[in-house]
């Protein structure tokens, strides 16, 4: 964190040039585009190296900012994907990037000529807001206090350091922002259970002062005028306790008076959590008839080639194929698919929008793109025997730090008298198909929260399941999600498959069940 020195020396500033465009980079909605941010540290640091031997009388400084920049940046080389995907790190390196750089530069650009250059766009506020609501919605899922957390510890699992007050702040402070205050207060307390008269970069003050306001949205008037009043003890003049001090004394009066108003109601998405952490067990009798087996009986070409099939579900359809792509074939595909990376949006059509229900990125690849592409549509053919001729192009998915996808049907439900999927013209989606291009060390499952079912991903396996019944109406109980990643890149590929040209494969029944 950049010392007083920069305070006081930014009044003698005349004004500087930003010499790197600031754009809305969404870094946190994938761990491979949050990847490139230790690439680009990399290059500050580089380059602030070349300005301070060009500048002697700031060398000390610089140098001390230097060392401690690429302490940090030392244990994200280590290991990219690991530093980047954990919460903590992620948030400490976005922050870093958005905040300290930016007074570094300032600090740099003072009656000097030399800058900072970097090739790559610096992440914005919207990245470390990103990254800090991700953080309340790994602790919510997993059940993780900010105590674990700011330890280095994940599920008794070491990831990093000891964080200090000051950041333990700044995590409180930006969750507070986001209207994430449950979690913000847990963050605040640790950084005043933390704060010593040794404590850089945050006063005792600061953190009274935000948990006081964190608990009046809470609700907890009482505790927050408690806060308020050991702030305007050490500081008789504080502004920001003195202006909000009256304010808590009326709602404290109005709660005894006429209570609280009723909080909106959690959204309940069942199983969900449970089977996210991989608490829930289905019972005995559901299991009893599920079976492992070689799957020839597809396709012909499935005679001299069977797969590795694992029932998962009957009723509904849903099993996983075991080592159905290649090392080699995923890298081939990561490959194509990186540069075609853009922010994943839910919704049908033109209505398509960015949502925080779902953060990740995709790119789509048409089998005309490479023999791959070509060979894993065809693979998909013999897993399913279905037509992809009915079939969309292959969505390459990356997820981002703490990326997830909220319950819900890759099946679209089109108002009456017009078509599903009306972009595709070929029906609803019949099946999906969704392949697993990476290992992830925690977290990330696709759960089913209706029936019980979560799976793991491994790479090179893939789930199938059919999201219509054989009469063509819709199964509600293919409701599905993406559990957020804790730690690790999460890579799939999915292939929808529509009705159209499926009539002769998987025969309308009356009988949905048939």
């Amino acid at each position: 964190m950049v010392v007083p020195v920069v305070t006081k020396l930014l009044p003698l500033a005349i004004g500087w040039w930003l010499c790197c465009q600031h754009v809305s980079g969404e870094y946190y909605s994938s761990v491979e585009q949050m990847r490139q941010l230790i690439n680009l540290e990399e290059s500050l640091i580089a380059s602030l190296g070349r300005y301070i031997k060009l500048h002697g009388q700031k060398i000390e400084f610089l140098t001390r900012q230097r060392d401690l920049l690429a302490k940090e940046l030392k244990e994200g080389k280590k290991q990219e994907i690991a530093y980047v995907s954990n919460p903590v790190s992620a948030f400490l390196l976005t922050n870093r990037l958005v905040t300290e750089w930016e007074r570094m530069r300032t600090f740099m650009t003072m009656d000097v000529g030399a800058k900072l250059e970097n090739t790559t766009a610096m992440p914005t506020s919207e990245d470390v807001l990103g990254v800090a609501e991700a953080m309340a919605r790994l602790q919510d899922i997993y059940q993780l206090t900010a105590k674990q957390m700011a330890s280095g510890k994940i599920l008794d699992r070491k990831f990093g350091r000891q964080l200090k007050t000051a950041e333990c702040y700044e995590i409180g402070n930006k969750l507070s922002s986001t209207g994430n205050y449950r979690y913000a207060l847990e963050w605040l307390r640790e950084s005043l259970r933390l704060w010593s008269m040794e404590s850089p970069g945050v006063s005792k003050v600061e953190v009274m002062n935000g948990l006081s306001f964190v608990l009046s949205h809470l609700g907890e008037y009482e505790e927050a005028l408690e806060f308020t009043k050991k702030v305007l003890k050490l500081q008789p003049d504080n502004q920001i306790a003195l202006k909000s001090k009256e304010p808590i004394e009326q709602w404290i009066e109005y709660k005894k008076q006429h209570g609280l108003p009723a909080t909106p109601p959690m959204p309940n998405y069942g199983n969900y959590p449970s089977l996210c952490r991989g608490d829930y067990q289905r019972p005995l009798k559901e299991l009893a008839n599920l079976r492992c087996r070689y799957e020839h009986r597809r396709t012909p070409f499935l005679r001299i080639a069977p797969l590795k099939l694992e029932e998962l579900s009957h009723d509904p359809y849903i099993v996983v194929y075991h080592e159905v792509i290649s090392t080699k074939e995923i890298d081939t595909v990561l490959t194509i698919s990186k540069p075609l990376l853009h922010r994943s949006m839910v919704g049908a059509s033109q209505k398509k929008e960015v949502s925080k229900t779902r953060t990740s990125n995709n790119g789509w690849l048409e089998d005309a793109m490479h023999r791959v592409v070509a060979r894993i549509s065809q693979r998909t053919e013999d897993m399913t025997d279905l037509a992809m001729s009915a079939a969309e192009q292959l969505q390459v998915g990356n997820y981002g730090v703490g990326g997830h996808y909220l319950p819900h049907h890759d099946y679209a439900i089109p108002e009456p008298g017009k078509d599903a999927y009306p972009d595709v013209g070929k029906g609803n989606r019949i099946a999906t198909v969704m392949y697993y291009l990476s290992d992830v060390d925690i977290g990330g499952a696709t759960v089913f929260p209706e029936i019980g079912v979560g799976i793991f991903p491994q790479k090179g396996s893939a789930i199938f399941w059919y999201n219509l019944h054989a009469n063509g109406t819709v199964d509600s109980r293919t409701l599905h999600a993406a559990c957020p990643v804790l730690v690790g890149s999460k890579w799939v590929a999915n292939k929808w498959i529509h009705e159209y040209g499926q009539e002769f494969r998987r025969p309308c029944s009356l009988d949905p069940k048939a």
